[in-house]
């Protein structure tokens, strides 16, 4: 067995997969009120006060997630200068059209693939904006009546659709291509234990697993005094202004509360 994900990145998916599942059941319910089977949830949860309760709690839960997510990128990428292993470049590109050669019989080959593989950067990058996507939609929802204040009605209505829509892309995203490429093209567990299969590694990652053998696996920097303390700032002005957002968001003025929709 070895080494491939950290604590942290074990942490992080294990929160993204309880908030996501409980968001798809809490969540397509209300986008689906009349099917018999929503109907269903709902009475499971108590009622759609409580089932919102829940979805909102897990879509704020989210939410932090995509802010902590944001600084951790800051912090191994500029700090410790870690390499952007999940931004696609050129060689992305050349594989891709590899492994459609391959897929046709024109190749004999597959692509060899380094830390991360083209299929991986995309649903990596799906999963950024997706959730993005859906926080910020989410909250336009939560708080109609202080979006509507500097944008027309119809901006709302259009969240609420991108924000159907979205879900059920990433149910379907998760259900056919995660789940393939996880678990029915090969059963891997390394998002739960960190730690890959020799003979898989080989398989999946040919050429940081030659890294690897050869000992030249990337060395994180130093954390340097500026550094740390410019992260520091940067991280508490963040914190600082998802606070005032929050309270921004809950202030609404006393004459727009009495507006009905």
């Amino acid at each position: 067995m070895i080494r491939r994900f950290e604590r942290h990145h074990i942490i992080g998916h294990l929160v993204m997969l309880i908030t996501f599942t409980g968001l798809v059941i809490t969540g397509f319910p209300q986008r689906f009120p009349s099917a018999g089977w929503a109907k269903g949830v709902v009475l499971i949860f108590g009622g759609v006060s409580r089932m919102r309760f829940v979805h909102h709690l897990l879509g704020t839960i989210m939410a932090l997630q995509l802010v902590y997510h944001a600084l951790e990128v800051i912090w191994f990428t500029w700090v410790r200068r870690h390499p952007l292993y999940m931004i696609p470049t050129l060689q992305d590109a050349k594989d891709f059209v590899q492994q459609i050669k391959y897929n046709l019989g024109m190749v004999s080959s597959e692509p060899r693939y380094g830390r991360y593989s083209w299929p991986e950067k995309l649903e990596y990058l799906a999963l950024v904006w997706g959730t993005f996507l859906m926080v910020a939609t989410g909250i336009m929802m939560l708080y109609p009546i202080r979006f509507g204040q500097f944008m027309p009605g119809q901006f709302i209505l259009a969240a609420k659709a991108a924000h159907g829509g979205e879900a059920t892309l990433a149910a379907l995203a998760i259900i056919t291509w995660h789940s393939y490429f996880v678990h029915w093209k090969h059963w891997n567990t390394s998002m739960f234990t960190g730690k890959l299969p020799r003979e898989l590694y080989i398989e999946e990652h040919p050429l940081e697993f030659a890294q690897l053998w050869s000992g030249e696996s990337f060395k994180p920097a130093e954390v340097s005094t500026k550094k740390f303390l410019v992260f520091v700032a940067i991280s508490t002005l963040v914190v600082l202004g998802c606070v005032v957002f929050v309270i921004w968001l809950r202030s609404v003025p006393e004459y727009l509360k009495t507006v009905q929709f």
